[in-house]
């Protein structure tokens, strides 16, 4: 009997060392966002695209210089994703900036790339609801053809104000093949008004 009373609690102290141990592995975060796949295959996750906002100032181009593009509405085949912004860009060295319409502009483009994630969890839960939302909204791409459109997105004038600008014609083919991760879509001008 002593000595199922000495070993009982080294067994207990060994065995939470061994659990306290990581072994070099990273433990999984609920916190980091994460695509699921239920089979082995690649799933589709993300579509790229660039977008040149422009001016016409007495006939000519002029592209929109701002640090980036907010708020952009997109649909795929009419089911709304969340509201995502640009890569930031410096646009402090941009040449030939002059102010039109209330906004700042350069006759050289300035290209904004946009990554739309697709199928993510988001960063944390705190609600059973959360949980809910999430089951029925959950949305795969296939591979097949969609129809992809950007509705709108904000843009700061000089004045700090932010404006919604509305893109009724950038309706795009979106083609996913089998076992790709994500599709450029290439470069799209988008005519602020």
């Amino acid at each position: 009997m002593k000595k199922a009373a000495v070993i009982a609690p080294l067994l207990a102290l060994l065995f939470a060392l061994s659990c306290a141990k990581d072994d070099g592995y990273e433990t999984y975060s609920y916190n980091e966002r994460t695509l699921y796949s239920s089979s082995g295959k690649a799933e589709f996750s993300a579509v790229i695209l660039f977008l040149k906002p422009y001016i016409l100032d007495g006939g000519q181009k002029k592209y929109l210089v701002v640090d980036s593009l907010r708020n952009i509405s997109v649909t795929i085949n009419g089911r709304s994703l969340r509201p995502l912004g640009s890569y930031a860009l410096d646009t402090a060295h941009v040449s030939g900036k002059e102010i039109v319409s209330g906004y700042c502009v350069a006759t050289e483009p300035v290209v904004y790339p946009v990554q739309v994630e697709l199928a993510l969890y988001p960063d944390s839960f705190q609600t059973a609801g959360q949980y809910a939302d999430l089951l029925n909204s959950y949305f795969t791409i296939t591979p097949g053809a969609y129809i992809f459109r950007i509705h709108s997105f904000d843009v700061l004038s000089v004045a700090g104000q932010q404006n919604s600008i509305y893109t009724p014609t950038l309706s795009l083919p979106l083609e996913v093949g089998e076992n790709c991760s994500s599709a450029n879509m290439g470069e799209f001008e988008v005519q602020m008004f």
